[in-house]
């Protein structure tokens, strides 16, 4: 061992190389860890909600566009965001309402007890679906689920 400072210099290269990627890995974590609540943010100011910035972010990155292009594209994106959410909503409301319904049809067949806890059942899931979308804020406007639908199935 006649020659110390070639492990020490060893171990401060490692040292430095574990610094450099833990210091990039947990920047990256970071933005990534950040994302969805600025995503969440973003939901109620951006055309299409929290699509918009993930398509355009995801155009920008592999396409490279021009300046222009960017111009161009940024309307078509948000276009489409606001489409997709549309269709989310309608899609949302036809379950609703198809469940709604199946439930409606389902009492109509049980005996009074049997009613209570299809009932019971059926509050337990519009609690549930009510803490999953407020834990991942995705309430639309228009679209609760908890509501009751009219007498016609609507909602």
């Amino acid at each position: 061992m006649d020659r110390p400072w070639k492990v020490i210099l060893a171990f401060l290269g490692v040292f430095i190389a574990g610094a450099v990627f833990g210091g990039s890995f947990t920047a990256r974590l970071a933005r990534v860890v950040d994302r969805p609540a600025k995503a969440g943010k973003q939901a109620g100011k951006e055309p299409g909600g929290r699509i918009y910035p993930q398509l355009m972010r995801q155009f920008t990155q592999r396409l490279n566009p021009t300046v222009e292009q960017q111009k161009a594209i940024t309307p078509i994106v948000a276009r489409a965001a606001e489409d997709l959410r549309r269709s989310q909503r309608e899609h949302l409301a036809d379950t609703t309402r198809a469940t709604e319904r199946m439930y409606e049809d389902v009492a109509a067949l049980l005996a009074p007890e049997q009613r209570t806890k299809l009932e019971k059942m059926r509050q337990e899931t519009r609690d549930r679906v009510r803490r999953e979308k407020e834990k991942r804020g995705d309430a639309f406007p228009g679209t609760d689920v908890s509501a009751k639908p009219d007498a016609k199935g609507g909602s």
